[in-house]
């Protein structure tokens, strides 16, 4: 079984020496967060140990998103190594998780799934709900990106506003939203992958 992305942020947090970690969270807390997520509050971060750290990054940021701030920290504290080593590991356990099937079922060429049907996913998908009830569940959702796309109408519109989210979420996020289209538009993800084969 591969790490979960809690673990490896939590054993690249403990990894940092008291100083480094002490800089890195003051850096976490200066850091611009793009729109759509709020900072992690000064007070949350000052006694939080790198467990509690690890969990107020996913809480806030999700976890791809969380990946992506931690790492670029990471760098601007001059944890170079540290990141190399997230990075690594991150590769890891995505991998020992993925089946044989998605490895060449997800990804042709370099492209996902997802990002290959992005404008027939988003003209044909009307059974939108459930699937952001799946995203927001594997938390790549905030609760306030959920609501929004919850009301916009038609599923057109959902789509493509659920896609802006999509955009920066790595391949194992992706395999996720992959997961829930398959679950509750079998016909449509299925006559997809024919027209790949």
């Amino acid at each position: 079984m591969g790490k979960t992305v809690r673990d490896v942020l939590v054993e690249a947090l403990e990894n940092l020496g008291k100083k480094s970690f002490k800089r890195f969270k003051n850096k976490l807390n200066d850091w611009e967060i793009k729109e759509g997520f709020s900072k992690i509050p000064k007070g949350k971060l000052e006694e939080a140990d790198p467990e509690d750290v690890a969990d107020l990054i996913r809480k806030y940021y999700m976890d791809s998103y969380g990946i992506e701030v931690t790492l670029a920290v990471l760098e601007a504290t001059d944890e170079k190594q540290e990141a190399e080593d997230l990075r690594n590991n991150l590769k890891t356990g995505r991998q020992s998780r993925r089946t044989s099937e998605s490895k060449h079922l997800l990804i042709t060429d370099g492209e996902h799934f997802v990002d290959r049907h992005r404008a027939e996913l988003i003209r044909r998908v009307t059974l939108v709900d459930p699937i952001l009830d799946d995203l927001y569940q594997y938390k790549l959702l905030t609760t306030e990106a959920y609501d929004t796309v919850r009301h916009m109408r038609p599923s057109q519109e959902q789509m493509r506003e659920l896609f802006r989210h999509v955009e920066s979420w790595g391949n194992e996020d992706k395999d996720r939203f992959l997961k829930s289209l398959r679950k509750n538009n079998h016909p449509l993800i299925r006559s997809l992958q024919k027209d790949c084969d």
